[in-house]
């Protein structure tokens, strides 16, 4: 896991793009054989970087997870990529290895197979190979530690093994991790543990709270925040996906997880137990949590990227709600916008820092746009004033720092209240 003074190299100059591609694209001639793709010419130029000042490398897998990461002399395209291996490791899941945008997901019938290139800014590109599955999308941020897709054997592969390149301006270096140069023919544990932002009404006083939700080589831990006093427990397992919600409509949100790969919603409930396991959506979905009729009991919903669609589960079943909303790469959220006790949809772009806000109306909705971040925040939403009305704000990686648009005596114009909570990345 990070410390505290871990500085990520800048994401102000990431690619963005437009289409959308689940499960890969079609390939074009010019990608050729194995190692062509679309990272830079077959040369294989090699250049030579400082670990410290690039991008943020992390091993693409789960915080702890151990992976043997090898080459060879003739390693197409470069002996400087990486294979990597662990036991039973055909669809294990494959983590962004620094925060960036998706600029290809491609299936090959040869070559590197199904594939994804992520962005790093500054000239930095990581590309994963020979994939079981594509779960991401051209356009899309994906932070560190975020889902790319399942260890395979596709493209021109002989066993299941995730195929690993780091390249500056298309031209190949002698790979790093956490900083520093990586030792082919040897055994790693993931670092790839970063925090992610949390907020929810922990104590029930009508004002979201906040907290991080930490990946631990063995666990998965909640740190709530409320004001002077923080609380911690453990819930999951790393590499889960962190949610929360009033579950039992007590007025105090509770805490939950989505596991990669999975269905499932499993919530915990405020004595500490598993209250419920449900099975809600696709695996490759993002989950959506809110108070969708209003009758204060949080409800489950599920974000598909790849339709833009939010899809939200009618309390005790029935027909789903679906609604269109947003662009490729946006990150989804929820929240009462407009007071009226229910809450509604929206996106964060993360590559820019705006808002779109799916706002009830008398003729149905509005949209409200505007922007609150800079590239690569996180974004965060929750009552910040009591006002019954949600508010948003954003979650800083590289320096630990909540960042809430508060709206001020006036309602008309916005004021920032910031908070430090958590490890920077």
């Amino acid at each position: 896991m990070r410390d505290r003074t871990w500085r990520r190299s800048g994401v102000a100059g990431l690619a963005t793009g437009v289409a959308l591609c689940l499960l890969g694209g079609p390939a074009t001639a010019a990608e050729g054989g194995h190692g062509f793709g679309r990272m830079g010419p077959s040369s294989a130029r090699t250049t030579a970087v400082n670990p410290a000042a690039g991008a943020d490398y992390e091993m693409p897998f789960v915080c702890g997870q151990r992976w043997a990461g090898t080459t060879r002399s003739g390693h197409s395209p470069s002996a400087y990529a990486i294979d990597w291996n662990t036991n039973n490791d055909l669809g294990r899941p494959a983590l962004s290895s620094a925060p960036g945008v998706v600029t290809r997901a491609v299936s090959l019938t040869g070559s590197y197979g199904r594939y994804v290139i992520v962005d790093h800014g500054g000239g930095y590109t990581s590309l994963y190979a020979h994939l079981n599955a594509i779960a991401t999308t051209v356009g899309a941020f994906v932070d560190q530690g975020e889902l790319i897709g399942y260890v395979g054997t596709s493209g021109n592969s002989t066993g299941p093994h995730l195929h690993f390149e780091e390249r500056l301006n298309g031209a190949y270096f002698k790979p790093y991790l956490h900083r520093a140069y990586f030792t082919f023919g040897s055994t790693r544990a993931s670092a790839n543990c970063g925090d992610r932002p949390v907020s929810a009404d922990w104590n029930g006083d009508g004002r979201a709270d906040l907290g991080v939700f930490r990946h631990t080589p063995s666990t998965g831990e909640f740190h709530q925040s409320t004001g002077s006093t923080s609380v911690r427990h453990t819930w999951g397992k790393p590499g889960d996906i962190a949610v929360t919600g009033d579950w039992d409509a007590d007025g105090k949100a509770e805490t939950g997880v989505r596991p990669l790969g999975s269905k499932a919603f499993l919530l915990r409930s405020a004595a500490g137990a598993v209250r419920t396991n449900y099975n809600y959506g696709l695996p490759t979905d993002t989950p959506v949590i809110g108070d969708w009729d209003g009758n204060r009991y949080a409800d489950l919903g599920v974000y598909r990227p790849s339709t833009r669609q939010f899809i939200l589960r009618p309390p005790g079943g029935g027909t789903n709600t679906v609604v269109v909303w947003g662009a490729a790469g946006d990150k989804p959220v929820s929240g009462d916008w407009s007071g009226d006790g229910r809450s509604d949809v929206g996106t964060f772009t993360p590559a820019n820092g705006y808002w779109t806000l799916r706002v009830p109306s008398s003729r149905g909705f509005t949209t409200e746009n505007f922007k609150y971040g800079v590239p690569g925040d996180l974004p965060v939403t929750g009552d910040w004033n009591g006002d019954k009305i949600t508010d948003v704000g954003i979650w800083r990686p590289s320096t630990a720092t909540f960042h809430l648009r508060k709206p001020t005596v006036n309602a008309r114009t916005f004021a920032t209240a910031q908070q430090a909570y958590g490890y920077r990345r």
